[in-house]
C-alpha cells in the first residue's frame, strides 16, 4: 500500500528516549498496548511519545484509549490513538 510514513514526527532521539524509559508494554486481549515507565520520568510527554511511536509504526488499525503508568502502579496519564492510517488507503483507493 501506498502509506507515506515520512509525514509523522518521531525523531530517532525520541524513539531512544522512549525506548528506555519504558520498562514493560502490557498488550491486552483487544490489542490496546499499556506502557509502563520508570518512576521519576513526565507521564505526559510519555503518553506523547508511546502515541508517535504507535502512529509511526503503524501496526494497529483500530482506534483506543490507553495509557502510560508509573512502575509504582500510583499514576498514570491516558492518551487517546487514532489509526488514521487505515482510512488513508481506503480513501487513496490502495486497497486492492
Amino acid at each position: 500500500m501506498g502509506i507515506d510514513k515520512n509525514g509523522l514526527q518521531f525523531s530517532e532521539a525520541e524513539r531512544k528516549k522512549f525506548d528506555d524509559g519504558v520498562l514493560e508494554t502490557i498488550w491486552t486481549d483487544n490489542g490496546i498496548p499499556y506502557f509502563i515507565i520508570k518512576c521519576g520520568l513526565d507521564l505526559s510527554e510519555y503518553a506523547r511519545l508511546a502515541k508517535l511511536s504507535l502512529e509511526h509504526n503503524r501496526q494497529i488499525a483500530h482506534d483506543f484509549t490507553s495509557k502510560v503508568t508509573d512502575e509504582s502502579g500510583e499514576k498514570e496519564v491516558e492518551f487517546t490513538y487514532l489509526s488514521k492510517w487505515f482510512l488513508e488507503g481506503l480513501a487513496n483507493e490502495d486497497m486492492e
